[in-house]
């Protein structure tokens, strides 16, 4: 399969990264920005104050396409799917899912779940007996069903998408 730009796109081909604010280059923030602006902002339309000041403390999950074959020495690897996990500020100090997206002209190869799937990896691994919540535009409930989500409470809105909390149980 090719993405938008012609070149051949093979899902295994990626390097993931998890890291903290701290772990990531210049580079990589402003491609994690970037990524949350073109998919919430442009493509959802969402008006939203992104720079919400919990980047800092989360651990932030990053999939990169590299450059094979690409003879542009100026060029880095392009972000291609991204989340962030927060954890809870109260006493459970439970993990948040957030930021979920895969950028457009890397959709329907399966890199959401990868993506979900490792993220729910590590907050098995790094949360001790802890259920994994996020917040999923209501259209997206059975894909976070899929994966062992279930819906709580009504579904609400979150700059003009429609949310629901769900939750997904300790193992």
């Amino acid at each position: 399969m090719k993405n938008s730009n012609n070149t051949p796109f093979l899902p295994s081909s990626l390097t993931w990264q998890l890291t903290s604010f701290h772990e990531l280059s210049g580079y990589e923030v402003y491609n994690i920005i970037q990524a949350r602006e073109q998919v919430f902002v442009k493509d959802q339309h969402c008006t939203y104050i992104d720079a919400d000041g919990l980047d800092f403390t989360a651990m932030h999950l990053s999939a990169y396409k590299g450059n094979e074959g690409n003879d542009n020495q100026d060029s880095n690897p392009q972000l291609v799917a991204y989340c962030r996990v927060l954890t809870s500020t109260t006493p459970q100090r439970y993990p948040i899912i957030g930021r979920v997206l895969v950028v457009a002209d890397y959709r329907g190869h399966g890199l959401a779940r990868e993506l979900m799937i490792r993220a729910i990896d590590y907050c098995h691994s790094h949360f001790s007996n802890q259920p994994i919540h996020l917040s999923a535009q209501t259209y997206l409930i059975e894909f976070y069903q899929s994966l062992g989500f279930v819906c709580e409470d009504a579904a609400y809105d979150a700059e003009g998408i429609e949310h629901i909390h769900m939750i997904l149980a300790p193992l």
